[in-house]
């Protein structure tokens, strides 16, 4: 059991239902120099870069980044928090969530070691069921024509950078001049750790002149899949080896009066507790591993959201 006078270290907090509060102490901190869809980049190499370096003894000299470890965006305007899934290089890491949108605001950011992260549990990111329509070209790229028309049939993709897993199957819809509406992506999916945004699924004239089965037809469908293709699953939170941390509620500058504090935490048994009206100043009287978002009220469910009038209102000590 820890108390607010034996913490000897300080973590902003960023709620997250997912993400146990990492750290406390952050192992690199930086500017990210280039924004991507679930990319923190920086080409600085001021730390030496994100991939662990060991000397010809097996000794390391350079501590890297893990799977699993945590990042913070730490601007004001987008405070965001993410897992790192896969190490792409000294200068790319691939994560969790899009923290790092916007290319004209380039962000600072921290990164911490994951808490309690069970880095065995099913995670990374995979297709969501759904019909790609040729009305998207933002998505899709269609030459297609004369195939055979007002058909639904099941297809095998010819090719691209995606790869199909065991249970994935898809559907071809074309219109009546024979070009192809849409393609049905369904059944069940592995998760791939790393993101597979960007990446292509491609049906050639081959393929399709197969799936319908007339030897009639021209051109290629292809689809470039993006974010809102795509669903992402974290590592589970393993609150057998979390830290524990306790949760100090600070003021707002918005206000005269610093409005109370609602919290809504995981301890670090794992229940699920919300605490309303909580002043000011106040350190819970609980260890926690996790602040979650929580939701408002609706719906006949009752309110459990962190209020967060202020970036960095919450403190977690340890």
């Amino acid at each position: 059991m820890i108390t607010a006078s034996d913490s000897t270290a300080g973590l902003k907090i960023i709620p997250s239902d997912t993400i146990n509060i990492p750290g406390p102490r952050s192992k690199y901190n930086g500017i990210s120099t280039a924004a991507a869809a679930f990319k923190l980049t920086d080409a600085s190499s001021l730390q030496g870069g994100f991939v662990q370096v060991l000397d010809a003894n097996g000794n390391i000299t350079n501590q890297g980044v893990q799977i699993g470890d945590v990042v913070y965006n730490s601007s004001t305007a987008r405070s965001a928090i993410a897992y790192v899934t896969a190490i792409d290089s000294a200068t790319s890491l691939t994560l969790s969530a899009n923290i790092f949108p916007v290319t004209a605001n380039l962000d600072g950011y921290n990164i911490y070691s994951g808490n309690g992260v069970d880095l065995n549990s099913e995670e990374g990111f995979r297709l969501v069921t759904q019909n790609i329509k040729d009305t998207n070209p933002a998505v899709t790229t269609d030459t297609t024509a004369g195939y055979r028309p007002s058909i639904v049939v099941s297809i095998t993709p010819s090719g691209g950078t995606y790869t199909v897993t065991a249970g994935e199957n898809f559907k071809l819809g074309t219109k009546l001049d024979g070009s192809v509406f849409y393609i049905g992506m369904g059944g069940s999916r592995d998760f791939s750790n790393p993101n597979i945004v960007g990446e292509t699924i491609e049906f050639n004239q081959a393929s399709i002149r197969a799936a319908t089965g007339l030897a009639q037809g021209t051109g290629d469908y292809i689809i470039t899949i993006d974010a809102a293709m795509v669903e992402f699953t974290t590592p589970s939170p393993d609150q057998r080896n979390a830290k524990a941390f306790q949760v100090y509620c600070g003021g707002t500058t918005a206000e005269p009066v610093a409005a109370p504090c609602d919290i809504y935490v995981t301890t670090i048994d794992g229940d699920d507790v919300f605490f309303e009206d909580v002043q000011p100043g106040t350190v819970l009287p609980v260890v926690v591993s996790k602040v979650n978002i929580g939701s408002a009220a609706g719906a006949g469910n009752g309110n459990n959201n962190t209020l967060t009038t202020a970036t960095g209102r919450y403190v977690a000590l340890n």
